[in-house]
C-alpha cells in the first residue's frame, strides 16, 4: 500500500503562539501603567500678591473666601457647604455697575471659587476683580 507523500511541497504555517505572548505582555504593561483612579480635584496653587492689603480695600461689593470654606459676603458669614443661602445672599447684593472683589485665601480649594464665580454670573456681575490674601 502506497501512501501519498507531501514532502515535495513545501509547507507554509505562521507560529501564533509567540504572537500571543507578546500581546499579552502588551496588555500587562498598558494595565500596569495606566492611572486608574477617581481623582476629580486639580491641585492648583492660587497665585500670591504682595500689593494686595486685604484690610485696606474699600468697597461695597466684597467676597472672601477662607480656607476652612467660610465666605464672607460683605463681613455677613456663610458656610460654603449651604449653597442656598450663598444664592440668596450674592442676589441681593449691589448690581449697579459697581465692581465686585472676590478675595480668596491662597490655601482655599478653587473649587469654592468657581462655584462663587458661576453663582455670580448667573446674576450677572460682569465687573469682578479676583485677588488672593496670603495669611
Amino acid at each position: 500500500m502506497n501512501f501519498v507523500s507531501n514532502k515535495d511541497k513545501p509547507s507554509f504555517s505562521i507560529e501564533i503562539t509567540p504572537l500571543i505572548d507578546i500581546v499579552f505582555l502588551l496588555v500587562i504593561f498598558f494595565v500596569v501603567t495606566s492611572k486608574v483612579g477617581d481623582s476629580q480635584f486639580l491641585s492648583l496653587d492660587l497665585p500670591k500678591t504682595e500689593s494686595f492689603n486685604y484690610k485696606t480695600v474699600q468697597t461695597s461689593n466684597e467676597i472672601v473666601i477662607s480656607n476652612d470654606g467660610s465666605i464672607y459676603i460683605n463681613d455677613k458669614l456663610i458656610n460654603i457647604n449651604n449653597l442656598d443661602v450663598l444664592e440668596q445672599e450674592i442676589f441681593e447684593l449691589n448690581n449697579n455697575g459697581e465692581i465686585l472683589i472676590l478675595s480668596a485665601e491662597s490655601e482655599s480649594l478653587h473649587v469654592w471659587v468657581i462655584t462663587v464665580m458661576d453663582i455670580l454670573n448667573k446674576y450677572g456681575f460682569s465687573e469682578i476683580q479676583i485677588r488672593t490674601i496670603e495669611k
